[in-house]
C-alpha cells in the first residue's frame, strides 16, 4: 500500500471552475476598475461626441471580454453574494451616464456654446493659424470643443491638430463647467469611484478565498 504522502493528490472538485473565475473574470474586473478609477480622478468620463455616450464606463458586464461573460455569469450564480455590490455600481454607472448627458445636452441644445467657440475658431483663422480640427469636419468641430469640456481635458498631446487652440483657449471655455449639470456629474463621479474602490476590496477578498480554499495562484504561472 502506498504510503500516505506518495498517494497522488486528487485535484478538488471546482478547481477548474475557480481558475476561470479568477484569471478571466476576476483579475481583468479589477483591473479594468483601477484604470476606470483613474480616469474618473481626473473626472475624465471619456465622453465622444460622435455617439454621445461613454466609451470606456460601462456596465460592470460589459467590461469583461465577450469570450469570458459566460464565466461571468457563472460567478454571480456560483457567488450571489457578489451581486448586490454588482448591481449598485452599475446603478452608479447608470447615474453618471445620466448625469453625463444632461451636461452634453446642456452645452449643445443651446446655440451660445457653438457661437463661443465658432468666434473663438474664427479669432484663431484670421490670425493665420491653420484650422486646429485636423480630419474633423469644420461643422462638427464644436462638438469636439464640448467634448474636451465634458471631459475636463486639461491638456492634449503635442500631436494633436487641436492642442495649441486648446491650450489656448480652454479656460474660456471651462468657464460652463460652473454651471449645475456640471456639479452633479462630479458627484455623480465622486459616488461611481467610491462604488468601483467598494467593488476591487470585495473581488479582491473574493479572489483570497477562491485561492485558499482551492490552492491555486491568484494569477497564472506561465
Amino acid at each position: 500500500m502506498l504510503a500516505e504522502e506518495n498517494r497522488p493528490r486528487r485535484r478538488r472538485k471546482g478547481t477548474e471552475r475557480a481558475k476561470a473565475w479568477i484569471y478571466s473574470v476576476l483579475n481583468p474586473l479589477m483591473e479594468d476598475l483601477r484604470a476606470e478609477n483613474t480616469l474618473l480622478a481626473k473626472k475624465n468620463v471619456t465622453w465622444r461626441y460622435q455617439t454621445a455616450e461613454m466609451e470606456f464606463i460601462r456596465q460592470t458586464r460589459e467590461l469583461i471580454s465577450p469570450s469570458a461573460r459566460p464565466n461571468y455569469d457563472d460567478l454571480l450564480r456560483g457567488r450571489p453574494d457578489l451581486q448586490p455590490i454588482m448591481r449598485d455600481r452599475d446603478t452608479k454607472v447608470e447615474t453618471l451616464n445620466q448625469a453625463a448627458l444632461a451636461c452634453w445636452k446642456y452645452l449643445t441644445e443651446g446655440a451660445w456654446f457653438q457661437s463661443h467657440v465658432q468666434q473663438n475658431l474664427q479669432m484663431w483663422t484670421e490670425e493665420g493659424n491653420p484650422y486646429p480640427g485636423g480630419p474633423i469636419p469644420e461643422d462638427e468641430f464644436w462638438q469636439l470643443v464640448a467634448e474636451y469640456v465634458l471631459n475636463d481635458t486639461q491638456t492634449l498631446p503635442y500631436h494633436y491638430s487641436s492642442q495649441q487652440f486648446w491650450s489656448r483657449f480652454q479656460m474660456i471655455f471651462f468657464v460652463f463647467r460652473a454651471s449645475p449639470p456640471f456639479s452633479e456629474l462630479e458627484q455623480a463621479i465622486s459616488a461611481l469611484k467610491k462604488a468601483n474602490e467598494a467593488l476591487i476590496g470585495t473581488l479582491d477578498q473574493t479572489r483570497s478565498h477562491l485561492c485558499e480554499e482551492y490552492d491555486i495562484p491568484a494569477a497564472p504561472i506561465s
